[in-house]
């Protein structure tokens, strides 16, 4: 039975097709490990590319579930004996040199509460959804996201790439930024510090909590949207930038400091003046405005 060249083409385009995926997946394995840790233990991940994505999970055990995708790199997990600490390493094998997306691996992370995280990442994205407690991020040029938690501690330093903190509540934000942009959005708690060295600021909320909120730049933006219900007391100032400001505040009576020079600086409270929000900016712009 003779086959027409068309037919025969197809097939071949098909048996090619067939056996890039194979290959395509043929490094590819995912495994998964349940890891007893004791209440205020800790979890440190350290890992190169990828993907990092935490979640909260049950009490006692941390669930491990890892996709590498080549055999050119292996995951190290250890614990100690009294389960008070967790290690997880992203490990290139020896005399193997993979490329960028062969020394990938992607995590999927159950903490339980009351376990500390730590994640150190070079291009990995970080995600933590829905988890409480201490976290200690840091990636170099993978953005980090944090949402839908409360009573979180956040701590960043050093972090180059985007961060974005989303429906925060009760928390604790503690972030020393390079180059990336931190954005803000309906998070409130005792304590909101943010610095960044060129990366931008933004916050829209209503700085609720009776906090401390503190914003600062060098060479950034800052951007601050507030409510007309949010009762802050508030402080700008800024030295080389300028400062613009949108918001409905009341002059103080009565001020601890010299007058704020005109141009560079302005203060003032709305309603009771219940947080205390401070910005700063050596060489950016400072915007105050009204959320419409």
């Amino acid at each position: 039975m003779r086959i027409s060249q068309t037919r025969l083409r197809a097939v071949v385009l098909g048996v090619s097709a067939t056996l890039g995926v194979c290959q395509a997946f043929a490094g590819e394995t995912h495994k998964e490990s349940r890891m007893e840790i004791a209440p205020g233990g800790t979890l440190t991940v350290t890992t190169g590319g990828g993907s990092v994505n935490l979640k909260q999970g049950a009490v006692g055990a941390a669930v491990v579930a890892y996709t590498t995708h080549s055999d050119k790199v292996e995951v190290d997990r250890t614990s100690t004996a009294d389960h008070r600490r967790i290690e997880i390493r992203t490990h290139v094998l020896t005399e193997q040199k993979p490329a960028a997306d062969e020394s990938k691996v992607d995590y999927e992370i159950s903490i339980p509460p009351g376990v500390s995280v730590t994640v150190s990442t070079v291009s990995a994205p970080i995600t933590a959804d829905g988890v409480s407690g201490e976290m200690n991020l840091s990636s170099e040029s993978g953005q980090v996201t944090v949402r839908n938690a409360n009573r979180s501690h956040v701590i960043m330093q050093g972090v180059a790439a985007p961060v974005s903190l989303t429906n925060l509540s009760a928390a604790r934000i503690d972030i020393m930024a390079n180059s990336g942009a931190v954005q803000l959005t309906n998070v409130w708690g005792p304590k909101i510090h943010v610095a960044t060295s060129s990366g931008n600021i933004s916050y829209q909320g209503d700085c609720s909590g009776v906090g401390s909120y503190w914003f600062s730049t060098h060479s950034g933006n800052i951007d601050l949207a507030l409510p007309e219900t949010a009762s802050v007391d508030l402080a700008a100032r800024t030295y080389n930038g300028t400062l613009e400001n949108d918001f409905p505040l009341q002059k103080k009576s009565h001020t601890s400091s010299s007058p704020p020079k005109q141009g560079s600086s302005f203060a003032g409270t709305s309603h009771s003046g219940a947080s205390a929000v401070e910005l700063q900016s050596i060489n950016g712009k400072i915007r105050v405005k009204k959320q419409q």
